[in-house]
């Protein structure tokens, strides 16, 4: 969470700056949201009961509108809908991921 945070609130030239000394053929800020959030559905803190795949799901949707809310405070940065989908891309898989985890895990 607090690299989330972090992230979503460098200001728009320290981010271009960070992302500039990186690799250029890869797209650094869209790999980390989908890597952190498809981690934040991932881990095994939301319970079982009946609906309990909507849980991370939800937590993941109310996330990626904050960050994107967010960077609308912040200079340089813009709230765009494309990195909200690749969030919840990213929880979608997460979910998958830890959910085949657990499923082999049990006998």
């Amino acid at each position: 969470m607090i690299l989330l945070l972090v992230g979503v609130t460098l200001p728009g030239a320290l981010k271009a700056d960070i992302e500039g000394q990186l690799w250029h053929a890869w797209p650094w800020s869209a790999s980390a949201h989908f890597v952190l959030f498809g981690v934040i559905a991932a881990i095994p803190v939301y319970g079982r009961g009946r609906l309990w795949a909507l849980r991370p799901l939800a937590v993941a949707l109310l996330l990626a509108f904050l960050t994107e809310w967010l960077q609308g405070f912040v200079p340089g940065r813009h709230p765009m809908v494309r990195d909200g989908i690749i969030d919840l891309c990213g929880a979608a898989t997460g979910l998958l991921a830890g959910t085949l985890c657990l499923r082999r895990r049990q006998p």
